[in-house]
């Protein structure tokens, strides 16, 4: 396997951790800085968090009743601009690279992947970052309004992206090989 696709799959296999995947923290540092992590720091004090779909903020106005609804007819939701969407996948993507860049580091640091993997990492992940635009979002079209969409729901990167689905695939492809399966 290559080292840039043995990165890409690490990263996905952690992710999928369940540690990653059930529950997330916050505290505050000595700073008063406050953090979200999967892992709370053993120093400090953390509290676990509660994910809900969406953000803060991201409250949609209702949408007025027209004069032929009746009293128990349920009003249409309402319609979450492009720049909605935009902005909240926006969101959701500077929280996924932070923890992929934190998964990659712990990684690193117990020895899981070497120093060239890590920086390797760090490059695709700068990669991501600068391909990712408010602007590019929301003249967006097709397959890229589609991953801004999946983004703009938490999904993650590598979700969105197909990386999962194509590693997934790959490791899948190695294990039958080793296994002696076509």
């Amino acid at each position: 396997m290559k080292p840039a696709r043995q990165m890409l799959a690490m990263l996905v296999l952690s992710s999928l951790s369940a540690q990653t995947l059930s529950q997330v923290y916050t505290w505050v540092d000595e700073n008063g800085q406050k953090h979200f992590g999967s892992q709370p720091p053993a120093t400090q004090q953390a509290e676990a968090v509660t994910i809900k779909p969406g953000y803060a903020g991201e409250a949609r106005a209702a949408v007025p009743e027209t004069p032929n609804q009746g009293a128990a007819a349920e009003p249409a939701p309402a319609r979450t601009s492009r720049r909605e969407i935009c902005q909240s996948a926006m969101r959701w993507t500077v929280v996924d690279l932070k923890n992929l860049r934190e998964i990659a580091e712990e990684r690193k640091s117990a020895g899981r992947i070497t120093a060239a993997e890590y920086a390797q990492a760090q490059k695709n992940l700068d990669g991501v970052e600068q391909r990712i635009s408010l602007q590019d979002c929301v003249t967006s079209s097709g397959e890229d309004q589609q991953r801004y969409e999946c983004l703009s729901k938490g999904a993650g990167v590598l979700v969105c992206s197909g990386l999962m689905t194509a590693a997934m695939e790959e490791a899948e492809g190695e294990a039958r090989r080793r296994a002696g399966k076509p």
